[in-house]
Formats: structure tokens, C-alpha cells, sequence
């Protein structure tokens, strides 16, 4: 589960962080950094592609986006020893020993400097994003989900794609499920979030495909800019390095979005990275959206691994069953509902990221009745990325 703005998520073709925006789509790629903007169990308007993410970073979107966060530290070792014993590690030669939750997350990263790379680069994702259920048929909270593709070619003549659907909704958790039975088994829900009332439904949707007009080539990440594959092979290696490319200066923009932002008085939004979750946030896009490679994948794997504010979790299982390896920051939702728990999860043996997900920690004043410690305010899967050699077709 999972821009700055968990950010606004924008088709391929979208120009990242001419400003960021406040907005929490209805596709939920925003939905989790939108916790941090108080958008905690909203969702806007739809339009006639419902499952499209708004163009949130395009330069006809000119609001600023401020997010708030609150770190928290690792807990990983540190303890006592125990009474009548030492902290000597007594092993038996012939057993490997267990890794710590630290030495989990640089063996992934030892593991991504191995991703091979192609002529395609593509990621197929997939949000759920939670809202209660209203109505004879609801008393319980269901997931509005949905699924993106999309690749992008290395070179401008190859090209970029971008679909996207309704994903099946479904009740959240086993208790919402023995609700939903105890109302009927419906297969619609009627939710409101961000003042209005809509629909979700228990069947995906049809693949839609958006067709930009714009080559292949260029590679958007959200918070930090666009940048062509040659620009993203000369980024540094180093965890310190990486951070300064994260966190310093303002978002990169292409010439002709800086152009058009000038002539409204415009410029490039300040990148932040006031507190952990952002820089969470920004590893995530990275890693997932765009083909930054092998080595530098490893080197922002290493710098969330010692990052202040960064816990280390060990293994954790996601949503839909996979095993990794988690790292987590904590923020204050801005509206007041409450303290969130951001998770990152990769995949041990490969690497490759597998998503980000909300956790409610301590509602807030603002929260819903529904929004209780440890339920899942937002879901966001990464079920695929990385490169082919030919051109991508769309998932099953």
C-alpha cells in the first residue's frame, strides 16, 4: 500500500510536483499520503473513467501540498540482557543464525542490485481503500478497490500505456464479513466519503485505457520530478546521496511545465522531507514507478534501513498473503482523526517492493467510530513491476 501528496498519483504522462496537490483520488493512490493531509476515510468526486487517477501533478494543478508526520524510533535490540546471562551470542557453527529485522531489509537490498534491466518498464498496483457501508444492506465497512497498469518505454519512440478498472469491492475483515452476511450477503454498497454518495461494487470492471498523447522516455516521480532513463542512470549510489536527490532543492520539472507554470506565476514546489514517513513515501514511488537502476535501488532500500524515525518491523505478511520484510514511520493525520502507521513492505529474495498499507494507531477527535486501533485505513499493492524486453500486455 501502497507523491508526497502516498501523493497524488498521475497517469504516466503527468508532469510530478509542479506543485503538490492536496487531493485524495478515488483510484486510493493518494489515499494513504492523503492521511497525512486529513483525507483519513474521504474520497472526492468520480469522473466518467471512475477508475482514472486525477492529473494531480500536471501543472494545471497548482495547490501546495504540506504533510505532516511523526516519527518514531526502532525498537529493534537495545534491551536488557537477560538475568544471569550476557548479550554474547552462543550459536551453533553448523545453524545459520536468524537475521535481525535490519539484516532482513540489506539483504533485500543486496537482492535488488541483482533486477536485471529491458526495454519496457511497467507496474501493475492495486488500492482498497475502506469506507462504512450506509444503509439496510451496510452496518459494516467495505473496501473500494481498484487496479492500475502501466508501462512506459525507455527510449521516447517506444512509447507508454496506462489502463486502469474497478476492482471487485469486498468487506474488510472477518468480522465485516459475518456483518455482511448478517445483512443479506448485498452485492452493491452504498458509501459517502468527501460529501458525496456513491456506489461500490462485488464485480471488477472492464480494463480502460488511457491513450496520452506523450512518448516514452520520461519517468515521473512523485515529489521529486521527471527525468529521462539516461538521467535516472546517473543517480547516486550512496544512502546520504540519495536522500540530498529525495529531500533538497524543488521538484524537478520538464522545460515545457516549467514554461507553462511560469507564464501563471508559477514555479516548482520545495521537496519536503520534514519527517520519516515522507521519506518513506519517497523510496516507495521511486522503488515502484520508475526503473532507477539496480544499485541505486539498493542504496534507498539502505537508507530507509538506518533511517531516523524508520522502525523496522521483521517479517510481515501483506494483504494478500506474501511474506517480506517491513519498515514502518508513524504521522498525525492533519485533520485530526488520528496517529497512522505506514508500513513498507519488499520482498526479501528479490527485493522488488511489494506495497505500502495504513494502520490506525490512536484515532484522533476526527476519526470515525468504524477507524479503531489496528484497522487498515488504506492498502496499496504492488503486484508486479520491473522490465520486459517486449511490449507489455495487460495482466489476467
Amino acid at each position: 500500500m501502497p507523491g508526497e501528496a502516498h501523493g497524488a498519483r498521475p497517469r504516466a504522462s503527468g508532469q510530478v510536483g509542479a506543485v503538490q496537490p492536496h487531493v485524495s483520488d478515488q483510484g486510493g493512490l493518494v489515499q494513504s499520503q492523503g492521511l497525512e493531509h486529513g483525507e483519513v476515510g474521504q474520497s472526492p468526486a468520480r469522473g466518467r473513467r471512475r477508475w482514472r487517477v486525477p492529473v494531480g501533478m500536471v501543472a494545471a494543478a497548482v495547490v501546495a501540498a504540506v504533510v505532516a508526520g511523526v516519527a518514531i524510533t526502532s525498537d529493534e535490540g537495545g534491551g536488557p540482557p537477560e538475568a544471569g546471562g550476557s548479550r554474547e551470542s552462543r550459536v551453533d557453527p553448523g545453524v545459520r543464525a536468524p537475521l535481525s529485522a535490519r539484516g532482513m531489509v540489506l539483504a533485500a537490498a543486496s537482492q535488488a542490485e541483482r533486477q536485471e534491466q529491458g526495454r519496457y518498464w511497467y507496474t501493475h498496483q492495486r488500492t482498497a481503500f475502506p469506507a462504512f457501508a450506509l444503509g439496510k444492506g451496510g452496518g459494516y465497512v467495505v473496501e473500494e478497490r481498484y487496479e492500475y497498469f502501466h508501462w512506459t518505454g525507455r527510449a521516447r519512440d517506444d512509447g507508454q500505456a496506462f489502463f486502469g478498472r474497478d476492482f471487485a469491492g469486498a468487506p474488510q475483515t472477518e468480522g465485516d464479513v459475518e456483518a455482511w452476511r448478517e445483512a443479506g450477503s448485498p452485492e452493491k454498497w452504498k458509501i459517502r466519503s468527501s460529501g458525496l454518495t456513491r456506489t461500490v461494487g462485488s464485480k471488477s470492471g472492464e480494463w480502460e485505457a488511457d491513450s496520452p498523447k506523450d512518448e516514452g522516455g520520461v519517468f515521473n516521480i512523485p515529489g521529486i520530478g521527471a527525468y529521462t532513463y539516461a538521467e535516472l542512470q546517473k543517480f547516486p549510489t550512496e544512502p546520504a546521496e540519495l536522500r540530498e536527490v529525495l529531500c533538497e532543492g524543488r521538484v524537478r520539472l520538464m522545460p515545457e511545465v516549467a514554461k507553462q507554470l511560469r507564464r501563471g506565476g508559477l514555479g516548482a514546489a520545495p521537496k519536503r522531507c520534514d519527517k520519516a514517513s515522507q521519506v518513506l513515501n519517497k523510496v516507495f514511488f521511486t522503488l515502484h514507478e520508475t526503473p532507477v537502476p539496480p544499485k541505486v535501488r539498493a542504496g534507498l532500500m539502505r537508507l530507509l534501513a538506518d533511517y531516523p524515525g524508520v522502525r523496522r518491523l521483521g517479517t510481515v505478511t501483506d494483504s494478500i498473503g506474501r511474506s517480506g520484510v517491513g519498515l514502518a514511520a508513524s504521522f498525525e493525520a492533519a485533520d485530526g482523526r488520528g496517529t497512522i502507521q505506514r508500513d513498507l513492505v519488499f520482498d526479501q529474495e528479490t527485493g522488488a517492493v511489494l506495497g505500502s498499507r495504513d494502520t490506525m494507531v490512536k484515532p484522533g477527535p476526527k476519526a470515525q467510530e468504524w477507524q479503531v486501533p489496528g484497522r487498515v485505513v488504506n492498502d496499496w499493492l504492488v503486484l508486479g513491476s520491473g522490465w520486459t524486453d517486449t511490449k507489455p500486455g495487460l495482466p489476467e
